[in-house]
Protein backbone atom coordinates (compact mmCIF):
# COMPACT_ATOMS: atom_id res chain seq x y z
CA UNK A 1 0.00 0.00 0.00
CA UNK A 2 2.69 2.33 0.79
CA UNK A 3 4.58 1.48 -2.38
CA UNK A 4 1.27 2.41 -4.49
CA UNK A 5 0.95 5.68 -2.19
CA UNK A 6 4.32 7.01 -3.64
CA UNK A 7 3.94 5.26 -6.62
CA UNK A 8 1.22 8.04 -7.29
CA UNK A 9 1.53 10.75 -5.32
CA UNK A 10 5.74 11.15 -5.38
CA UNK A 11 5.54 14.36 -6.35
CA UNK A 12 3.52 15.85 -3.91
CA UNK A 13 5.70 14.35 -1.53
CA UNK A 14 8.40 15.78 -3.64
CA UNK A 15 7.10 19.23 -3.47
CA UNK A 16 6.67 19.04 -0.07
CA UNK A 17 10.37 18.44 1.00
CA UNK A 18 11.20 21.14 -1.60
CA UNK A 19 9.14 23.44 -0.26
CA UNK A 20 10.67 22.99 3.49
CA UNK A 21 14.70 22.65 2.07
CA UNK A 22 14.16 26.02 0.72
CA UNK A 23 12.15 27.24 3.68
CA UNK A 24 15.40 25.77 6.17
CA UNK A 25 17.61 27.48 3.43
CA UNK A 26 16.32 30.76 3.94
CA UNK A 27 15.89 30.68 7.50
CA UNK A 28 19.79 29.11 8.06
CA UNK A 29 20.74 31.77 5.85
CA UNK A 30 19.08 34.65 7.43
CA UNK A 31 17.32 35.49 3.59
CA UNK A 32 13.68 34.37 5.08
CA UNK A 33 12.11 37.83 4.21
CA UNK A 34 9.73 38.06 1.88
CA UNK A 35 10.28 42.17 0.82
CA UNK A 36 7.57 42.21 -2.13
CA UNK A 37 4.80 40.51 0.87
CA UNK A 38 5.88 43.20 2.82
CA UNK A 39 5.24 45.80 0.13
CA UNK A 40 1.23 44.11 -0.42
CA UNK A 41 0.63 44.46 3.66
CA UNK A 42 1.29 47.91 4.30
CA UNK A 43 -0.36 48.73 1.35
CA UNK A 44 -3.55 46.27 2.87
CA UNK A 45 -2.89 48.37 6.54
CA UNK A 46 -2.88 51.74 4.59
CA UNK A 47 -6.06 51.00 3.14
CA UNK A 48 -7.81 49.97 6.02
CA UNK A 49 -6.58 53.09 7.64
CA UNK A 50 -7.74 55.23 4.58
CA UNK A 51 -4.04 56.43 3.87
CA UNK A 52 -2.24 57.42 0.59
CA UNK A 53 -1.17 54.05 -0.97
CA UNK A 54 0.97 55.37 -3.73
CA UNK A 55 4.30 56.72 -2.11
CA UNK A 56 7.58 57.02 -3.99
CA UNK A 57 10.47 55.28 -2.69
CA UNK A 58 12.10 58.54 -0.82
CA UNK A 59 9.07 59.40 0.93
CA UNK A 60 8.75 56.19 2.50
CA UNK A 61 11.41 55.04 5.62
CA UNK A 62 10.80 51.51 3.87
CA UNK A 63 12.97 52.01 0.85
CA UNK A 64 11.67 49.54 -1.18
CA UNK A 65 7.89 50.38 -0.17
CA UNK A 66 6.93 51.09 -3.68
CA UNK A 67 3.19 49.91 -4.17
CA UNK A 68 2.39 49.77 -7.93
CA UNK A 69 -1.13 47.23 -8.70
CA UNK A 70 -4.43 48.90 -8.07
CA UNK A 71 -6.56 49.98 -5.19
CA UNK A 72 -8.96 46.59 -5.01
CA UNK A 73 -5.91 44.61 -4.85
CA UNK A 74 -4.55 46.01 -1.30
CA UNK A 75 -8.02 44.82 -0.34
CA UNK A 76 -6.81 41.32 -1.15
CA UNK A 77 -4.30 41.50 0.78
CA UNK A 78 -5.88 42.38 4.41
CA UNK A 79 -6.00 39.00 5.41
CA UNK A 80 -1.91 38.99 5.08
CA UNK A 81 -2.22 42.70 7.30
CA UNK A 82 -4.75 40.86 9.68
CA UNK A 83 -2.40 37.78 10.35
CA UNK A 84 0.75 40.07 11.20
CA UNK A 85 4.46 39.94 8.91
CA UNK A 86 5.61 37.00 10.81
CA UNK A 87 3.05 34.93 10.75
CA UNK A 88 1.69 35.97 6.86
CA UNK A 89 5.38 34.93 5.60
CA UNK A 90 4.60 31.40 6.98
CA UNK A 91 1.05 31.68 5.92
CA UNK A 92 2.09 33.04 2.51
CA UNK A 93 4.94 30.56 1.93
CA UNK A 94 2.63 27.49 2.87
CA UNK A 95 0.03 29.59 0.08
CA UNK A 96 2.00 29.44 -2.60
CA UNK A 97 3.26 25.33 -2.16
CA UNK A 98 0.17 24.52 -1.88
CA UNK A 99 -0.89 26.48 -5.59
CA UNK A 100 1.75 25.34 -7.41
CA UNK A 101 0.62 22.05 -6.36
CA UNK A 102 -2.94 23.21 -7.08
CA UNK A 103 -2.00 23.92 -10.59
CA UNK A 104 -0.25 20.79 -11.25
CA UNK A 105 -2.87 18.70 -10.19
CA UNK A 106 -5.23 21.00 -12.50
CA UNK A 107 -3.41 20.27 -15.23
CA UNK A 108 -3.18 16.19 -14.50
CA UNK A 109 -7.09 16.35 -14.18
CA UNK A 110 -7.45 18.77 -17.17
CA UNK A 111 -5.39 16.09 -19.91
CA UNK A 112 -5.54 12.99 -18.19
CA UNK A 113 -8.54 13.12 -16.00
CA UNK A 114 -9.68 9.66 -17.06
CA UNK A 115 -6.46 8.25 -15.54
CA UNK A 116 -5.63 7.79 -11.74
CA UNK A 117 -2.44 8.77 -10.94
CA UNK A 118 0.73 6.53 -11.52
CA UNK A 119 4.18 6.67 -12.11
CA UNK A 120 4.55 8.67 -15.32
CA UNK A 121 2.17 11.09 -13.91
CA UNK A 122 3.62 11.98 -10.74
CA UNK A 123 6.79 11.89 -12.77
CA UNK A 124 6.10 13.86 -15.09
CA UNK A 125 4.42 16.84 -12.86
CA UNK A 126 7.87 16.17 -10.65
CA UNK A 127 9.85 17.54 -13.88
CA UNK A 128 7.74 19.78 -14.58
CA UNK A 129 7.77 21.00 -11.12
CA UNK A 130 12.07 20.69 -11.72
CA UNK A 131 11.93 22.86 -14.48
CA UNK A 132 9.95 26.08 -12.98
CA UNK A 133 12.09 25.37 -9.97
CA UNK A 134 14.38 28.74 -10.20
CA UNK A 135 11.09 30.59 -10.59
CA UNK A 136 8.90 28.89 -7.95
CA UNK A 137 12.04 29.60 -5.75
CA UNK A 138 12.02 33.23 -6.60
CA UNK A 139 7.99 33.45 -6.09
CA UNK A 140 8.62 32.15 -2.93
CA UNK A 141 12.28 34.29 -1.59
CA UNK A 142 10.52 37.42 -2.39
CA UNK A 143 6.43 36.94 -1.80
CA UNK A 144 5.50 37.75 -5.54
CA UNK A 145 2.05 37.32 -6.68
CA UNK A 146 2.70 35.29 -10.14
CA UNK A 147 1.59 32.49 -8.65
CA UNK A 148 -1.02 33.01 -6.94
CA UNK A 149 -2.06 34.39 -10.35
CA UNK A 150 -0.68 31.00 -11.91
CA UNK A 151 -3.47 28.84 -9.39
CA UNK A 152 -6.42 31.47 -9.86
CA UNK A 153 -6.40 31.29 -14.10
CA UNK A 154 -6.35 27.20 -13.56
CA UNK A 155 -8.69 27.46 -11.03
CA UNK A 156 -10.45 29.58 -13.39
CA UNK A 157 -10.73 26.91 -16.02
CA UNK A 158 -11.75 24.27 -13.64
CA UNK A 159 -14.36 26.45 -12.80
CA UNK A 160 -15.25 27.35 -16.62
CA UNK A 161 -15.10 23.20 -17.69
CA UNK A 162 -17.42 23.00 -14.67
CA UNK A 163 -20.29 25.34 -15.86
CA UNK A 164 -19.74 27.68 -12.62
CA UNK A 165 -19.45 30.75 -14.18
CA UNK A 166 -20.24 33.13 -11.51
CA UNK A 167 -16.68 32.03 -9.36
CA UNK A 168 -14.65 31.98 -12.42
CA UNK A 169 -16.04 35.44 -13.69
CA UNK A 170 -15.25 36.68 -9.65
CA UNK A 171 -11.58 35.11 -9.94
CA UNK A 172 -10.47 36.46 -13.52
CA UNK A 173 -11.89 39.73 -12.68
CA UNK A 174 -9.87 39.49 -8.72
CA UNK A 175 -6.82 38.77 -11.01
CA UNK A 176 -7.29 41.39 -13.38
CA UNK A 177 -7.10 44.22 -10.20
CA UNK A 178 -3.61 42.77 -9.00
CA UNK A 179 -2.35 42.52 -12.83
CA UNK A 180 -3.83 42.97 -15.90
CA UNK A 181 -2.51 39.40 -17.72
CA UNK A 182 -5.91 38.21 -17.61
CA UNK A 183 -6.98 40.36 -20.28
CA UNK A 184 -5.08 37.87 -22.66
CA UNK A 185 -7.81 35.47 -21.96
CA UNK A 186 -10.54 37.39 -23.30
CA UNK A 187 -11.12 37.19 -26.71
CA UNK A 188 -10.81 33.12 -25.92
CA UNK A 189 -13.80 33.81 -23.91
CA UNK A 190 -15.56 35.74 -26.85
CA UNK A 191 -14.26 33.64 -29.60
CA UNK A 192 -15.60 29.77 -28.07
CA UNK A 193 -18.81 31.89 -26.75
CA UNK A 194 -18.35 31.88 -23.27
CA UNK A 195 -19.86 35.47 -22.57
CA UNK A 196 -21.66 34.18 -19.01
CA UNK A 197 -18.12 34.03 -17.89
CA UNK A 198 -17.43 37.76 -19.45
CA UNK A 199 -20.53 39.15 -18.28
CA UNK A 200 -19.42 37.76 -14.65
CA UNK A 201 -16.07 39.35 -15.00
CA UNK A 202 -18.19 42.74 -16.36
CA UNK A 203 -19.96 42.29 -13.18
CA UNK A 204 -17.70 41.83 -10.62
CA UNK A 205 -15.23 44.42 -12.39
CA UNK A 206 -17.45 47.14 -11.63
CA UNK A 207 -18.03 46.09 -7.87
CA UNK A 208 -14.46 45.43 -7.22
CA UNK A 209 -14.10 49.29 -8.83
CA UNK A 210 -16.27 50.87 -6.09
CA UNK A 211 -14.80 48.86 -2.67
CA UNK A 212 -12.25 51.32 -1.89
CA UNK A 213 -15.00 53.22 -1.51
CA UNK A 214 -15.56 51.52 2.02
CA UNK A 215 -12.27 53.07 3.32
CA UNK A 216 -12.38 56.18 1.33
CA UNK A 217 -15.66 57.92 1.93
CA UNK A 218 -15.01 60.99 0.30
CA UNK A 219 -15.29 60.66 -3.13
CA UNK A 220 -12.52 63.26 -4.32
CA UNK A 221 -10.03 61.05 -1.97
CA UNK A 222 -11.46 57.89 -4.13
CA UNK A 223 -10.88 58.81 -7.88
CA UNK A 224 -7.35 60.52 -6.02
CA UNK A 225 -6.83 56.93 -5.65
CA UNK A 226 -7.20 55.86 -8.88
CA UNK A 227 -4.98 58.81 -10.53
CA UNK A 228 -2.02 57.87 -8.41
CA UNK A 229 -2.51 54.48 -9.63
CA UNK A 230 -2.60 55.99 -13.21
CA UNK A 231 0.35 57.75 -12.40
CA UNK A 232 2.31 54.82 -11.51
CA UNK A 233 1.04 52.87 -14.29
CA UNK A 234 2.31 55.34 -16.63
CA UNK A 235 5.49 55.43 -14.92
CA UNK A 236 6.16 51.54 -14.81
CA UNK A 237 4.99 51.46 -19.03
CA UNK A 238 7.21 54.42 -19.36
CA UNK A 239 10.69 52.52 -17.81
CA UNK A 240 9.67 49.32 -19.89
CA UNK A 241 9.31 51.07 -23.99
CA UNK A 242 12.97 49.95 -24.32
CA UNK A 243 12.80 47.07 -26.93
CA UNK A 244 16.62 47.09 -27.18
CA UNK A 245 17.28 46.49 -23.41
CA UNK A 246 18.91 42.96 -22.18
CA UNK A 247 15.97 42.47 -19.59
CA UNK A 248 12.86 42.84 -21.68
CA UNK A 249 11.98 39.58 -22.02
CA UNK A 250 9.49 39.85 -24.52
CA UNK A 251 8.77 38.19 -28.19
CA UNK A 252 8.54 42.37 -29.21
CA UNK A 253 12.47 42.87 -27.79
CA UNK A 254 13.80 39.39 -29.35
CA UNK A 255 11.96 39.90 -33.14
CA UNK A 256 13.08 43.86 -32.61
CA UNK A 257 16.99 42.45 -31.93
CA UNK A 258 18.05 39.37 -33.71
CA UNK A 259 16.41 40.46 -36.92
CA UNK A 260 16.95 43.51 -39.66
CA UNK A 261 13.95 45.34 -37.85
CA UNK A 262 16.22 47.33 -35.24
CA UNK A 263 17.87 48.79 -38.22
CA UNK A 264 14.61 49.51 -40.18
CA UNK A 265 12.57 50.68 -37.78
CA UNK A 266 12.49 53.85 -36.11
CA UNK A 267 11.68 54.86 -32.87
CA UNK A 268 7.99 56.45 -31.81
CA UNK A 269 4.65 55.55 -33.73
CA UNK A 270 6.15 53.20 -36.31
CA UNK A 271 8.07 51.10 -33.41
CA UNK A 272 4.41 51.11 -31.65
CA UNK A 273 2.88 50.30 -34.55
CA UNK A 274 5.42 46.93 -34.97
CA UNK A 275 4.34 45.65 -31.93
CA UNK A 276 0.79 45.67 -32.36
CA UNK A 277 1.23 43.94 -35.84
CA UNK A 278 3.63 41.36 -34.19
CA UNK A 279 0.52 41.38 -31.95
CA UNK A 280 -2.07 40.69 -34.63
CA UNK A 281 0.04 38.32 -36.39
CA UNK A 282 0.31 36.08 -33.02
CA UNK A 283 -3.58 35.97 -32.65
CA UNK A 284 -4.06 35.32 -35.75
CA UNK A 285 -1.92 32.09 -35.16
CA UNK A 286 -4.38 31.65 -31.99
CA UNK A 287 -7.40 31.46 -34.53
CA UNK A 288 -5.49 29.31 -36.81
CA UNK A 289 -5.29 26.65 -34.47
CA UNK A 290 -8.95 27.03 -32.97
CA UNK A 291 -10.42 27.19 -36.43
CA UNK A 292 -8.71 26.82 -39.58
CA UNK A 293 -6.94 23.36 -38.38
CA UNK A 294 -10.45 22.10 -37.05
CA UNK A 295 -8.97 21.22 -33.89
CA UNK A 296 -10.75 18.65 -31.49
CA UNK A 297 -9.39 19.75 -29.07
CA UNK A 298 -9.28 23.61 -28.13
CA UNK A 299 -10.56 25.49 -25.63
CA UNK A 300 -8.45 24.23 -22.19
CA UNK A 301 -4.85 23.70 -24.07
CA UNK A 302 -5.55 27.05 -25.99
CA UNK A 303 -5.92 28.22 -22.06
CA UNK A 304 -2.56 27.16 -21.26
CA UNK A 305 -0.85 27.77 -24.34
CA UNK A 306 -2.19 31.67 -23.84
CA UNK A 307 -0.91 31.44 -20.00
CA UNK A 308 2.72 30.39 -21.44
CA UNK A 309 2.36 34.01 -23.58
CA UNK A 310 2.11 36.04 -20.67
CA UNK A 311 5.58 37.38 -20.27
CA UNK A 312 6.55 36.87 -23.76
CA UNK A 313 3.89 39.99 -24.24
CA UNK A 314 4.14 41.79 -21.07
CA UNK A 315 7.84 43.32 -19.85
CA UNK A 316 8.19 41.61 -16.38
CA UNK A 317 10.36 39.94 -14.24
CA UNK A 318 12.33 36.52 -15.42
CA UNK A 319 10.52 34.62 -12.84
CA UNK A 320 7.09 35.11 -14.85
CA UNK A 321 8.31 32.58 -17.14
CA UNK A 322 6.88 30.64 -13.84
CA UNK A 323 3.29 31.36 -16.43
CA UNK A 324 4.71 28.20 -18.50
CA UNK A 325 5.00 25.50 -15.71
CA UNK A 326 0.98 24.04 -17.18
CA UNK A 327 2.33 23.77 -20.78
CA UNK A 328 5.40 22.65 -19.63
CA UNK A 329 3.45 20.05 -17.58
CA UNK A 330 1.15 19.44 -20.14
CA UNK A 331 3.76 18.42 -22.55
CA UNK A 332 5.74 16.47 -19.78
CA UNK A 333 2.65 14.10 -19.58
CA UNK A 334 2.33 14.12 -23.79
CA UNK A 335 6.35 13.48 -23.86
CA UNK A 336 6.00 9.30 -24.99
CA UNK A 337 3.93 10.81 -28.03
CA UNK A 338 6.35 12.95 -29.62
CA UNK A 339 8.71 12.47 -32.07
CA UNK A 340 12.46 12.71 -31.75
CA UNK A 341 12.75 16.19 -32.91
CA UNK A 342 9.69 16.97 -31.08
CA UNK A 343 11.20 15.55 -27.65
CA UNK A 344 14.75 17.20 -28.47
CA UNK A 345 13.22 20.78 -28.99
CA UNK A 346 11.13 20.06 -25.56
CA UNK A 347 14.01 18.91 -23.49
CA UNK A 348 15.64 22.61 -24.50
CA UNK A 349 13.20 24.58 -23.99
CA UNK A 350 12.85 23.09 -19.89
CA UNK A 351 16.19 23.85 -19.72
CA UNK A 352 16.33 27.26 -21.73
CA UNK A 353 12.76 28.44 -19.65
CA UNK A 354 14.12 27.10 -16.16
CA UNK A 355 16.96 25.38 -16.19
CA UNK A 356 19.69 28.00 -16.26
CA UNK A 357 19.93 28.83 -12.33
CA UNK A 358 22.09 31.52 -11.66
CA UNK A 359 24.10 29.13 -8.68
CA UNK A 360 24.28 26.37 -10.96
CA UNK A 361 26.10 27.83 -13.62
CA UNK A 362 28.27 30.62 -12.41
CA UNK A 363 27.43 34.42 -12.78
CA UNK A 364 29.34 35.27 -15.92
CA UNK A 365 27.67 32.14 -17.81
CA UNK A 366 24.10 33.38 -16.71
CA UNK A 367 25.09 36.95 -17.71
CA UNK A 368 25.50 35.66 -21.27
CA UNK A 369 22.33 33.60 -21.25
CA UNK A 370 20.59 36.56 -20.03
CA UNK A 371 21.76 39.05 -22.64
CA UNK A 372 20.56 36.46 -25.62
CA UNK A 373 16.84 36.30 -23.42
CA UNK A 374 17.56 32.73 -22.60
CA UNK A 375 13.86 32.53 -21.02
CA UNK A 376 12.10 33.43 -24.20
CA UNK A 377 13.36 31.32 -26.29
CA UNK A 378 12.89 28.62 -23.96
CA UNK A 379 9.23 29.52 -23.93
CA UNK A 380 9.20 30.17 -27.91
CA UNK A 381 10.45 26.28 -27.92
CA UNK A 382 7.36 24.76 -25.78
CA UNK A 383 5.23 26.74 -27.18
CA UNK A 384 6.70 25.49 -31.00
CA UNK A 385 6.39 21.96 -29.86
CA UNK A 386 2.30 22.39 -28.71
CA UNK A 387 1.82 23.90 -31.99
CA UNK A 388 3.56 21.30 -34.30
CA UNK A 389 2.28 18.68 -32.47
CA UNK A 390 -1.11 20.18 -31.77
CA UNK A 391 -3.08 17.25 -34.15
CA UNK A 392 -1.11 14.60 -33.15
CA UNK A 393 -1.91 14.66 -29.27
CA UNK A 394 -4.82 12.50 -28.46
CA UNK A 395 -7.98 14.05 -26.93
CA UNK A 396 -8.14 13.11 -22.99
CA UNK A 397 -11.60 14.33 -21.49
CA UNK A 398 -11.21 15.20 -17.80
CA UNK A 399 -12.72 13.88 -15.12
CA UNK A 400 -16.61 15.88 -14.23
CA UNK A 401 -18.28 17.99 -16.09
CA UNK A 402 -18.25 20.53 -18.81
CA UNK A 403 -16.27 20.18 -22.40
CA UNK A 404 -13.13 18.14 -23.28
CA UNK A 405 -10.28 19.47 -21.51
CA UNK A 406 -7.91 18.79 -23.95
Amino acid sequence: MRSSLLKGHGWVIFLVLLSLGSLTAELVNRRFQMPDLEVYQKAAVRLLNGEELYRSAEEDPYEHYVFKYSPPAALLFIPVAAAGFQTSRILYWTLLTFLLGSVLFNVKHLFAGTRGMNRHISLSLTLAMLSVGTHFFRELHLGQVNLLLLGMYLFALRLMLDQKHIPAGLLLSASLFIKPFALIFLPLLLLTGRFREILWIFVFSIVLFFTPLLFYRDLQTFFGLYASWMNELLLELGSKQELMAEGNLTIFSVVYRYTPLSQLIPQGFPLMLYQLVLLFLTGLLILWHLYLRKSEEGFSRMYIVLTAMIPLLAYTSYNAFIFVLPLLAFLMLKFREMNHVSKGLFIAGCLMTGGNIYDLVGKEFFDQLWSISIYTWGAIALLTVVFINWKKFPVSAPEGKGPSGG
